[in-house]
């Protein structure tokens, strides 16, 4: 019942990409999310797939205990490599994806057009505690709210901007 007004109060607060003043969110927002055919299968995940074919990374992080959405990257998108940074899109929860900005080793595998995708941010109260905290992060510039997962961006040339977009 919680997830019900969670997700009533999201669809009444949120957008869709009318109101989007950011050009390249709302190249991202009407070319990948609302354009790209799905692929099925978990929301954030179809996302996931919907994002590596619009921005076309080179490396891709994705958590050791997906290895059913290891197997669809690698086929649908088989000159996409996982592992070893810097990495273009990193897929992760929201404690993990905390973990990644705090850590000064993996600093070097987020680079300035890196995306960061984080599922489950309203899976539990930790991970909606923690995904405030990532929308504040000073590296992180932008934040796509999608309600079922979240993009982060880290482009520092431009503003800072949250976004809530329906999709």
């Amino acid at each position: 019942m919680q997830n019900l007004l969670r997700y009533l109060k999201f669809l009444f607060t949120a957008t869709n990409q009318h109101g989007v003043h950011s050009p390249f969110i709302y190249a991202y927002v009407t070319k990948c999310l609302y354009a790209q055919p799905g692929y099925g299968g978990a929301k954030s995940e179809d996302i996931l797939l919907k994002s590596i074919a619009y921005f076309k990374p080179k490396r891709v992080w994705l958590p050791p205990d997906k290895n059913k959405l290891r197997k669809t990257i690698q086929h649908e998108f088989p000159s996409v490599l996982l592992c070893g940074g810097p990495y273009d899109i990193i897929y992760a929860d929201p404690l993990r994806a905390e973990k990644l900005l705090g850590n000064p080793s993996e600093e070097n595998k987020i680079h300035n057009d890196c995306m960061m995708l984080i599922f489950g941010i309203r899976s539990n109260a930790d991970h909606r505690a923690t995904w405030k905290r990532i929308k504040t992060d000073h590296q992180i510039r932008i934040t796509v709210d999608l309600f079922h997962c979240a993009a982060a961006f880290f482009r520092r040339e431009q503003a800072e901007e949250h976004f809530q977009i329906r999709i």
